[in-house]
């Protein structure tokens, strides 16, 4: 039997049981923030629509493909859910739109990030829907910080010729180039490997991904550089949602409570982040380097200067999308100003 049949004969099956079934499908790991914010979105459904209607089977920590794969799935109706970063879902949707979120440099704080995509919601939900995708809420990966086995990175020059593993898509590739490293490509569920065979020497991602992983184990170096927020999202599949009856629907969806468990998992990811640093910045087996103002900004002036083709990549939907988030930036920073004043 085929993996595709195989999936179709499991819906088949919980359908003749009465019940909905729903697989979801995700790299987060298990036993983390993330699989933690996704019980608390299952508990939530099981409260509008009652015990036993609707069950969720986790297929975590890549079980089932790599992150690109399976968004690719979830949009063809092969699998229900996932919880995806907002990159694998540019690629595997063929939108390179949503790689504005994802942007170097262009957010400044975890509120900011906060305040402009709640601001958008309902702009990339809709957006989402023309590519049969069921937007239900915002989750987040966090800052991507560079990790290297070889040498710390404190300046754009320290990364001159080091295979850097990159997330398979344009943007992350095309800023590794301007900042003269080598990138390549990988799933995150050959990263491990590549690293640990120094097919690659570095990487970058969040810490609680890059801990949870174990990605973390085979570097000596950690520079929390804050080039990239990564946010993620919970999904489903339009195919498989427009086959569910409404009140299951509306249970999916969690309208009534989707403001405090996006709130809820963004405080658990970062709960966690702090958490990791306090602790591994004690234990000593890697070593973590924060960056100054000055030397931060260098990064941002080497990635200012390939602009241009970064936002390349976003294709013109993507470069009007960004005109509306670079313009909740600002509405933001006015009004954190005044208050200020």
């Amino acid at each position: 039997m085929s993996h595709m049949k195989s999936w179709l004969w499991f819906g088949v099956i919980a359908l003749l049981w009465g019940q909905v079934r729903l697989r979801v499908v995700s790299m987060v790991p298990y036993d983390s923030p993330w699989e933690e914010a996704l019980n608390e979105y299952i508990k939530a459904v099981e409260r509008s629509i009652g015990p036993g209607k609707v069950s969720f089977r986790k297929f975590l920590s890549g079980q089932v493909g790599g992150e690109v794969e399976m968004v690719r799935n979830v949009r063809m109706g092969i699998q229900e859910v996932g919880m995806f970063s907002i990159g694998a879902m540019a690629e595997g949707l063929s939108m390179p739109e949503l790689l504005v979120l994802e942007m170097p440099f262009l957010f400044e704080s975890d509120e900011e990030v906060d305040y402009v995509m709640d601001a958008l919601f309902e702009e990339f939900k809709r957006r989402l829907l023309e590519k049969d995708i069921v937007l239900v809420f915002w989750g987040v990966n966090g800052w991507r910080h560079f990790g290297c086995a070889t040498k710390p990175i404190l300046t754009p020059a320290d990364l001159k010729g080091l295979k850097m593993r990159a997330q398979e898509t344009p943007l992350y590739i095309e800023m590794y180039k301007a900042l003269g490293a080598t990138p390549v490509p990988l799933a995150a569920t050959d990263a491990l490997m590549a690293l640990k065979n120094r097919m690659v020497e570095g990487f970058d991602q969040t810490i609680v991904f890059a801990v949870s992983t174990g990605w973390i184990g085979q570097i000596k170096h950690f520079t929390l550089s804050r080039h990239v927020y990564q946010p993620g999202a919970l999904v489903i599949s339009k195919k498989a949602f427009d086959k569910l009856p409404p009140d299951i629907q509306r249970a999916l969806l969690v309208e009534k409570e989707r403001t405090q468990l996006q709130a809820k998992g963004r405080k658990l990811v970062r709960d966690e982040e702090q958490s990791i640093l306090n602790s591994a910045e004690k234990e000593g087996n890697v070593r973590f380097y924060r960056l100054s103002p000055q030397q931060r900004e260098a990064f941002r002036k080497a990635i200012q200067a390939a602009s241009a083709r970064l936002e390349g990549h976003l294709g013109a939907e993507g470069k009007a999308l960004l005109a509306q988030v670079r313009a909740k930036i600002s509405e933001y920073r006015s009004k954190t100003q005044s208050i200020a004043k």
